[in-house]
Order: structure tokens, then sequence, then C-alpha cells
């Protein structure tokens, strides 16, 4: 893992074949569709905090590089003040995806981390790890599908005899990939995927009718909408409720005070952090774009980009009103559980309601 310190400036047996590809995929790794990288200097405060004492030092582990919009409220709580204001001095390590971010949260090495819903779901559900889900930031999904003009992809229906490119194989891009065709009655099976990577050409292969489409994240969507005329971007979220993030710590923690504490300390400044950007909207997001300049984000290069990206997320923050922001709703929680064991990722009869509490997010 790489770390970033913030300072001043039990598988169980499945009928299909397909189900045993993601198990295997899954299974005591877990791997997700996204690898780590280096990080730029995270910037928080060192000093006192809100209520004047020492700031608690406190790890979360990205499963991205930090180098993305999406960890705009991490990095706005910690380059504009929120996390110090909440007597936290957070540093951030970057992991190999959500396994090891997974792994290490369970063993202690860290309080808290951020992965997919989809992903809590197959590590409680399926793989039974003691694992707590303390707050939800994204309410929608940020997968987007790619796909041209001559042959769009603007439904789950039209994913059906389409071979769709993704990042990586049996990752979160397969999985909402399939979950979303399943939506629409497509067998699982019969989706067919090859990895292309992520690299700027691979709309290329759209065009030439090599692939049908491929899964990308948000921002990268944003940029090809501006930048190809052809490019026709679809989101998940229309057709499921899966493919959200959600905010998760290891069960010994979730029941230690002291973690308590902080983990309520953690999510109180994310709340403020997307309060802060959301009203910055009216502004074109001028102070969010200067909290965020001393990273270096490739979407910031355009700011055009940068505005529509940033403007997509928040409106997966606050999409369910400012009272819910970083909190779990209980009723798309369950519709996920839904989705993902109708689909067979996880076993049916279970209870979701288990593996998530709200007693550390923010109160509406």
């Amino acid at each position: 893992m790489t770390r970033t310190d913030a300072h001043p400036s039990g598988s169980r047996p499945r009928s299909r074949r397909w189900r045993s590809a993601v198990a295997a995929a899954s299974a005591a790794t877990l791997l997700a569709a996204c690898g780590g990288g280096d990080d730029e200097a995270a910037s928080g405060s060192d000093g006192d905090g809100g209520g004047g004492g020492e700031l608690q030092d406190v790890t979360f582990l990205n499963i991205l590089p930090l180098e993305s919009l999406t960890f705009t409220p991490e990095l706005v709580a910690a380059s504009c003040g929120q996390f110090e204001e909440q007597g936290l001095n957070v540093s951030f390590e970057t992991t190999q995806g959500s396994a090891q971010a997974i792994q290490t949260v369970i063993a202690g090495g860290a309080l808290i981390t951020r992965v997919g819903d989809m992903e809590t779901m197959l590590a409680i559900g399926e793989r039974d790890a003691p694992l707590v889900n303390v707050g939800q930031i994204f309410k929608t999904g940020t997968i987007r599908f790619v796909s041209a003009e001559s042959d769009p992809l603007e439904s789950a229906a039209d994913i059906e005899g389409r071979l769709m490119g993704t990042p990586s194989e049996g990752g979160t891009s397969e999985i909402i990939l399939k979950l979303t065709a399943a939506s629409a009655g497509i067998d699982p099976d019969d989706v067919q995927t090859q990895v292309v990577g992520l690299a700027p050409g691979v709309f290329d292969l759209v065009t030439s009718g090599r692939i049908g489409g491929y899964v990308v994240s948000l921002d990268t969507a944003v940029a090809l909408d501006a930048q190809q005329p052809e490019a026709v971007i679809y989101s998940p979220s229309d057709d499921v409720q899966s493919g959200g993030q959600v905010y998760i710590t290891s069960q010994e923690q979730a029941d230690d005070p002291e973690a308590q504490e902080q983990l309520r300390a953690y999510l109180a400044a994310i709340r403020e952090a997307v309060l802060f950007v959301a009203e910055d909207e009216a502004n074109d997001f001028a102070e969010t774009i200067e909290c965020l300049s001393e990273y270096a984000i490739p979407t910031l290069e355009d700011p055009e980009v940068a505005r529509g990206a940033l403007s997509q997320y928040v409106e997966s923050w606050t999409a369910a009103g400012e009272e819910e922001i970083a909190r779990t709703l209980p009723d798309q929680w369950q519709t996920v559980y839904e989705e993902m064991s109708g689909s067979g990722f996880v076993p049916e009869g279970l209870n979701p309601e288990e593996w998530y509490t709200n007693d550390f997010a923010p109160a509406p």
C-alpha cells in the first residue's frame, strides 16, 4: 500500500457457470476492477481540532489513486479543513483494489475504506466477512457504459448480443454489467465480455465494430461525452439500484467506543465537505477546484469536464436529500441485496439489515 499522510498545505455452491467464475474472482481476494497507484500529498492539518484537543490520527484506504474526482469529499475535507474541524488528522493509503482494502480493515490496519455496495454484499453475504457498512456516500452508481451512435446501448435490454469491454475480469464492472443485463431478463451467462483495459483509445474499438461498448468511470464518461460526438453514455442506475458506494469498517472497530467516535467524526466531515461542494455548484465549483488544485487530478485539466463531473457527483451524493448525505438508505440497501441474490451473486434468505448501521452517520 502507498501511504499519504494528511498534513498542512465461506463460498457457497452455485448452479451456473458464470456464478462460479465470479465467485472465483471475488472469493478470498474479492478482486475489484480497480488497482492502486501513487498518491500526491493529501492535505489536512496538524494541530488542534474543533474541540481544542490534539487531532486523532485516522487512516482511510482508497482503492484507486487519489487523483480522481471520485474522492472529492475526502480531498476537500482534508485540504479545506472539515476533517480538522472534526478533530481528525486523516492519512490516505492506496491499496491494490478492494480486496486488499477489505482485508486491511478487517485486520485493524485502517479505520475505514470506501467500496461498492455490491462488493460489500459479496464480502459479507458470500464470504461472511466481519464488516459493517457505516454510511452510503453514492446513492447512484458512478459506472457508465459507453457505445456509439451507430449501435447505441441505451437500456439494459440493449446489452443482449453485445460484446462488452471491461477494465478487468470478474471485477465490479463485470458484476454491474451482468446485474444490469439480468434486470432486462437476459441470462448473465449470455453476456459477452472482453478485457480492454482503460486506455484512451478503447473508443476506437467501438467505432470499428470490434466491441459493442465498454465500461468506464463517471470521470471518463463525462470526458468522452465532451470529446467524442459519436459517444453514447448509458447509466446502469437507470435500470438497477446496485452500484452505489459505501463506507465500511470492521465489526471489531464498530464495537469499539473510541473507533465509534472517530467514525462519527469522519462521516460528519464528509457530510460537511459534500455540502460545501454542493453549495459551490452555483459558483461553478470555483472554491472546490481551488481545494483540489494541489492534487494532480487529470479531469481538472479541462474545466468544463471537471464541472460536468462534479455536478453529477453532487447529484449522486444528494440524491436522497441533504438530510441523507452519508447515510445508508434502508430500502435501497434491501433492493441491492434482492438484485444481488436474485441474480445469484449472494445466497437468498439472508438479512442484509444486519450488515449496516446508521448509528455513526450524521443524523437526518
